[in-house]
């Protein structure tokens, strides 16, 4: 089960965009904050993911991949 939490541009503050879904919702909304309307425009400073134990499974800030490390 995953949550993911996002914070917008200007704003310390997080938003819970999707509360624990599987993977096949996880990939859903993640290709819509990549990819979708708030991306285009720029607005979404940073998108969290992590996992029922509380891990963080991804993280992208400012539209780099942070987490997991890209090789």
């Amino acid at each position: 089960m995953y949550r993911i939490l996002i914070k917008f541009k200007g704003s310390d503050e997080q938003h819970l965009d999707t509360d624990w879904c599987d993977v096949e919702k996880l990939q859903e909304s993640l290709r819509r904050l990549l990819h979708g309307p708030a991306a285009a425009m720029g607005i979404i400073a940073e998108i969290l993911v992590i996992d029922s134990g509380d891990s963080t499974v991804y993280l992208v800030q400012d539209g780099q991949q942070i987490w997991p490390e890209v090789a």
